[in-house]
């Protein structure tokens, strides 16, 4: 048994390292996107922003987060010494990732075209959207990705989040420096994007080897895949449609902005949104640093899975109310650093955290759920919000413009940690088997 205490320790140790990797890979992103913003045009930033986001959504659509399943039934595996299962359990996930980004990036090209129309294209950037979408071969890292969790590495996770924005800003910032034109930008965005993940990929390789000396495809068999148990399927497709409805406020948002309102206030809305990571990374952090752990407080029945999220939630979400009351007050001054035309975007960035901290305070329950099995109902749940969120966009949009989605957001976020709260609560209260 683990007492509560030893498994905050350790939660609030990796949740340390791999948010100060979060916090500096948030500080060059958001001074990137400040540059690049700066030098150029709010129509060409946002023609950035879009054909970015566009290679995400697709990339998004076809991401099956495998890291979720590796952790999910890797731990048990692992820590019980059953090596050739495990070894299987890695060469069916990384099939899954190879299989799926390939065909994501054939889709990325394909649809380009058919994009232009909705996205005010040129034919010149269509071609420079279909180059652009390679990028997406470099993200087939969730096996890898795993890996780091199953064997407590968030050290090097947490360096593997700032190498991406690191090189971001040093090449935007040699862009900058030089007043190179849109399409400089464009290249030195995506190339650091593939950069860090392909580092994430190395990373996840060494440390496996040293844990396991035995060739991973030694023992390969076309049956890896099909003869996984059904539980496993079960769990990838309810976490591929989750990562699916996460993708809508995060990229999709971006799209239909610049679709309703135009490519300048798609660049708005990123540079908002982009700014609100503050806390939207923290809560992504908290989910997965706690998830492993919950994971192994779940086999071993040690009580720790129904006191630790409930605690770690208020605590969340009182942080995340005081960053809210920070925007509110210093929001304009910041993103007037970035340019006069860019304090329009701060009621946005208000909304927007207020929404993250909802997000943030339901990340612990969110992880506990996963844990405990209840994967699908949290995807359930999610469904009700993002519905939510989708209908007040569509609504709220046209009358109040940039503010629109910023209230759809907090609608979908609160309605959503209220009734992740519930099914943990009820859970709960439930006599342990």
């Amino acid at each position: 048994m683990i007492p509560a205490g030893s498994m905050l320790q350790r939660v609030l140790r990796n949740f340390g390292v791999v948010i100060r990797g979060r916090a500096l890979a948030g500080l060059f992103s958001v001074a990137a996107t400040g540059l690049m913003a700066n030098a150029l045009p709010a129509a060409e930033f946002g023609l950035i922003v879009l054909v970015h986001t566009y290679v995400m959504v697709i990339r998004g659509a076809l991401n099956f987060r495998t890291f979720e399943a590796v952790v999910r039934f890797g731990i048990p595996l692992n820590e019980s010494g059953d090596r050739d299962r495990f070894r299987s359990l890695l060469r069916s996930t990384l099939l899954v990732d190879y299989s799926a980004g390939i065909f994501a990036t054939l889709v990325a090209i394909a649809a380009a075209p058919l994009a232009s129309s909705l996205l005010h294209w040129s034919p010149e950037t269509v071609y420079w959207a279909m180059g652009y979408s390679l990028v997406i071969l470099a993200t087939a890292n969730g096996t890898p990705n795993g890996i780091l969790r199953v064997y407590d590495r968030f050290d090097a996770i947490g360096v593997q989040y700032a190498v991406a924005p690191a090189l971001r800003f040093l090449s935007i910032g040699i862009a900058w420096w030089l007043e190179a034109p849109m399409e400089v930008f464009m290249v030195a965005w995506g190339s650091a994007f593939a950069l860090g993940h392909a580092y994430m990929s190395v990373r996840g390789f060494i440390e496996l080897r040293r844990h396991i000396k035995t060739r991973l495809w030694l023992g390969f068999s076309r049956t890896d895949l099909t003869r996984r148990e059904s539980e496993f399927w079960k769990f990838v497709r309810v976490v591929y449609w989750q990562t699916n409805i996460d993708l809508l406020p995060k990229h999709v948002s971006v799209l239909l902005a610049g679709a309703m309102l135009g490519p300048a206030a798609a660049g708005l809305f990123r540079l908002a949104r982009e700014v609100s990571t503050i806390l939207a990374q923290p809560a992504l952090v908290l989910r997965e640093v706690l998830f492993p752990d919950l994971t192994r407080s779940v086999h071993m029945d040690d009580g720790n899975i129904h006191s630790v999220p409930i605690k770690t939630a208020v605590v969340a979400g009182v942080v995340g109310l005081l960053f809210v009351a920070l925007a509110v007050v210093f929001g304009e001054s910041l993103l007037g650093i970035v340019g006069d035309e860019y304090v329009a975007a701060a009621p946005l960035l208000s909304l927007l955290l207020l929404a993250a901290s909802f997000d943030l305070a339901s990340a612990s329950l969110r992880a506990a759920a996963y844990a405990m099995g209840q994967a699908a109902s949290i995807l359930n749940i999610h469904v009700v919000g993002i519905l939510t969120y989708i209908g007040a966009f569509f609504v709220l949009t046209p009358p109040l413009g940039l503010v629109g989605p910023g209230l759809a957001a907090v609608l979908a976020s609160l309605l959503a940690m209220g009734l992740t709260a519930r099914l943990i609560s009820r859970l709960s209260a439930q006599p342990s088997a």
